[in-house]
């Protein structure tokens, strides 16, 4: 083969070798940085009614616009969502052991039960999270 058909043969390897790197590159940069790891979840309140029945079911309701307090194992405030108007939050953290707590303003909610999550690396933990209104 001579030096022309080794430089035809080698320029659709170029050619394959380019694009397969500009597609790497722009799926790197398509992502917005986005951690490979964190927490998501919802934020409900509840219960909504004093008495719940097969007929009048009383679901609990996403809260909107609240603080959801992420700590990490060594007290530090890892982070501070706050979530959409389904409720929902998503925050990227490191693999780890972490607290989540809702942060439930005064005159509305009367509590929430932090909950422990372990973040694997490489994972998103999905976390359920409620505010109890008091209504008994």
């Amino acid at each position: 083969m001579g030096a022309r058909g080794v430089s035809a043969v080698m320029k659709p390897i170029a050619e394959v070798l380019f694009v397969a790197a500009l597609l790497v590159a722009c799926g790197e940069r398509s992502s917005g940085g986005a951690a490979d790891s964190g927490i998501r979840g919802v934020v409900l309140s509840g219960p909504q009614c004093p008495v719940e029945t097969l007929e009048s079911p009383c679901p609990d309701l996403p809260v909107a616009g609240i603080v959801v307090r992420v700590t990490a194992s060594d007290g530090s405030v890892a982070a501070e969502p706050v979530t959409d108007a389904e409720g929902r939050f998503e925050t990227p953290v490191s693999a780890g052991e972490y607290v989540v707590l809702p942060v439930a303003e005064t005159g509305g909610a009367t509590s929430a039960k932090p909950q422990n999550v372990t973040v694997v690396e490489g994972e998103f933990a999905e976390v359920s999270l409620l505010v109890d209104t008091g209504i008994r």
